[in-house]
């Protein structure tokens, strides 16, 4: 049974689509699409129903399906084992941050599992937490770092608290606020906002110091690609509301002002939870569980 085989069956169970599958197994269209058939040829059964406009899974590829995860998981099991007797040199650990992470952090937790001599392989994905919960679910990840207020109270799931992030609202350091006349809230609605995607209460905080109507908001756009978010910010007159940690560089060199600060108010000191998160009923890798160590000693 060939587990390369397997695994494009479990990708395309989870994608119903041979291109996006084909994408995430590195591979041509026509060649993954020779594995499945390859696959139905050898098992002499036929896995999925295709059409022009959908695939699904037949009643015996659902069968088949459960049976290739049982596999699949003893064979990574098996590999992790290995890795285990290996000292922890060698092997492969996938997971997930959000752009929450400090970069340092992340620096530090990877020189802490691929030390000189190493033959660790990471596979590390930036994602936001939404997307890094769908790769856990799918086990293509074994953990995420991330903003995750609203899985705590899910039984999938394991969530280890970690120290919370300070955020704020910012402008750039010539932004018309900055005049000196007072920075009311009317002024700051004058102007458009742009925030990282997170949980919507803690725009509601700031709305609350700031004694400004959250309906109100004029939120002009919300991304997860802070390089963009801080490239905006920079170059215009919109008002970022993100964590301190991702303009801490600018707010140093001074091209960019904590309005909240400015104005004589204070943010609170931890607005923005951070947790690590992984799937209930799983055993860790040995190196996932030194990284999560890591994160629990460090976070």
């Amino acid at each position: 049974m060939d587990l390369k085989r397997l695994q494009h069956l479990l990708l395309l169970t989870e994608e119903l689509h041979f291109s996006r599958a084909a994408q995430r197994a590195n591979l041509s269209q026509t060649a993954f699409s020779r594995s499945i058939q390859t696959l139905e040829r050898e098992l002499g059964v036929r896995l999925f129903d295709r059409d022009t406009r959908r695939v699904s899974l037949t009643a015996a590829g659902r069968q088949i399906v459960a049976r290739a995860r049982e596999l699949i998981a003893q064979a990574t099991c098996l590999q992790f084992e290995v890795d285990e007797l290996r000292g922890l040199q060698a092997g492969r650990l996938a997971f997930g941050v959000s752009q929450l992470v400090e970069a340092d952090r992340l620096e530090r937790l990877i020189e802490q599992l691929q030390p000189a001599g190493s033959e660790v392989r990471l596979d590390i994905e930036v994602n936001h937490w939404e997307a890094l919960r769908e790769a856990l679910l799918a086990e293509r990840i074994e953990f995420f770092v991330a903003y995750a207020r609203p899985l705590v109270e899910d039984g999938r799931f394991v969530v280890h608290e970690l120290p919370a992030q300070a955020a704020s609202l910012f402008c750039r350091a010539q932004h018309p606020l900055l005049d000196g006349a007072a920075i009311t809230p009317a002024r700051l609605l004058d102007y458009p906002w742009s925030c990282v995607r997170f949980d919507a209460s803690i725009a509601q905080r700031l709305c609350s110091l700031l004694h400004i109507d959250a309906a109100q908001l004029p939120v002009r756009l919300t991304c997860s690609d802070l390089g963009l978010l801080r490239r905006r910010l920079l170059a215009s007159n919109e008002l970022l509301l993100t964590w301190r940690q991702a303009v801490a560089a600018e707010l140093a060199g001074g091209q960019v002002v904590d309005l909240p600060q400015a104005a004589g108010l204070a943010m609170p000191a931890e607005a923005l939870p951070c947790a690590l998160v992984r799937l209930a009923g799983r055993t860790l890798s040995p190196l996932a569980m030194r990284a999560q160590q890591w994160w629990l000693a460090k976070g």
